[in-house]
């Protein structure tokens, strides 16, 4: 039990420096980009990065990570994102042309990327056997608390570096965490506690087939992942929306658009925080159906929002409402996390787990692409009611699939 809190502790520190260093190196990477080019295109393909290569490599992760020791991967995989930091060091310092360095930071983005998917697939894979059961909801929860830190933090740390410290001295700042994390790494024990695990044999292509055949079979864990896409897809309807809304319509200042934007954030941070220390409901689904209506009614405050003629007042309600989108974010995220890390089967969390995390993602760059068209005929006010049209039918779904689904179980 002792040792299992140390496992905690260990765990969710070195995650926390691994993820800010990661998110302020990429935040300067992407202010890099746009002051030596100027282009808005370029900048969006360095965001692409993540979400199409996790899509593209999540079967071969989820085969790798279910078929082979989970400690090792995860050392491999940090000790490469190490050299390959290194790498991106030695070559900025280096008389290179602006296209070289451009081409290097795709690069250097997508062997991170890579690396990255390897080490948490496998990480997340070993959550039953690194901690024992009652630290698994803490493990998830300060996980979230961590990642809400690195949205807040990081952008500030960034936006201090950037212009300011050569971008080579800042890739130093992302090396020592990737070697902070590599050393927790190796202190870890993802064997702690004793899960049977049965070897899997199977071939690369078989192994998709048998994984996808668990998806088909397991109704809970398809109606989560359904509605964490169409939340998602909803979301990033807010996502365009906000800054058009209060900037362009309202007439808001940038920095007030910035302080209402972080409060989603901050309301992560803080439900992250309480979760830990709370016992979660057992029907994942019915708590996560109530969720997303609250976030439909939440969403219906930020349209009306829009129509407020005080540019005071509607800030603070738009602060208010995205320190409740952040708080549901975080509610919505745990049952979902719980699920996938202990009650799928080991041999199976890693194509489980990369195969969700790609899926989820897979609908961002279209909402994107999508609520910007639209943007472009309506007003956000009326984009923001279909965004929570989308979220209600969402969670009402989920409301009146519970009992059916729990039945079949």
């Amino acid at each position: 039990m002792q040792k299992s809190k140390k496992q905690l502790i260990l765990a969710i520190s070195s995650l926390g420096i691994g993820n800010l260093t990661s998110a302020t190196f990429s935040f300067c990477l992407g202010v890099y980009v746009l002051q030596k080019t100027s282009s808005s295109m370029l900048f969006s393909m360095l965001l692409l990065v993540r979400p199409l290569s996790n899509l593209l490599l999540s079967s071969l992760i989820g085969f790798c990570v279910d078929k082979y020791d989970h400690k090792k991967i995860c050392m491999i995989a940090q000790a490469t994102s190490v050299v390959a930091v290194i790498l991106f060091i030695a070559l900025f310092r280096a008389q290179l042309s602006l296209s070289e360095r451009l081409l290097i930071i795709v690069a250097s983005s997508i062997v991170l990327t890579v690396c990255d998917t390897f080490q948490s697939t496998s990480y997340k894979a070993s959550t039953n056997s690194m901690v024992a059961a009652e630290h698994r909801q803490k493990l998830v929860a300060y996980e979230q608390l961590t990642d809400a830190g690195a949205v807040i933090l990081a952008p500030i740390l960034g936006g201090l570096l950037a212009g300011a410290v050569a971008i080579s001295n800042i890739a130093l700042l992302e090396l020592a965490g990737e070697s902070v994390v590599l050393l927790a790494i190796a202190l870890l024990d993802f064997r702690l506690i004793s899960v049977d695990v049965e070897a899997i044999s199977d071939s690369w292509l078989l192994s998709i087939k048998n994984g996808l055949e668990y998806f088909k079979n397991d109704r809970y864990l398809m109606e989560l992942l359904l509605f964490a896409v169409i939340a998602n897809f909803a979301l990033s309807g807010l996502e365009v929306s906000l800054p058009i809304a209060m900037m362009k319509e309202l007439g808001i200042p940038a920095n007030l658009y910035g302080l209402a934007d972080s409060f989603c954030a901050g309301g992560m941070l803080l439900v992250s925080l309480l979760l830990g220390s709370f016992k979660m409901p057992k029907n994942y689904l019915l708590t996560t159906g109530r969720i997303g209506i609250i976030l439909a009614g939440d969403f219906i405050i930020l349209a009306l929002a829009c129509l407020c003629p005080n540019k005071l007042l509607a800030t603070g309600i738009f602060s208010i409402c995205m320190l409740v989108v952040g708080a549901c974010l975080a509610a919505v995220n745990l049952p979902y996390a719980m699920y996938v890390r202990t009650k799928v089967p080991v041999n199976l969390q890693g194509r489980v787990g990369a195969t969700t995390s790609s899926v989820v993602a897979l609908l961002s760059p279209l909402g994107y692409a999508l609520f910007g068209l639209v943007l472009g005929q309506i007003k956000p006010v009326w984009c923001l009611m279909m965004c929570a049209i989308i979220i209600f039918a969402d969670g009402l779904h989920l409301l009146l699939s519970t009992s059916r689904v729990n039945s079949s179980i």
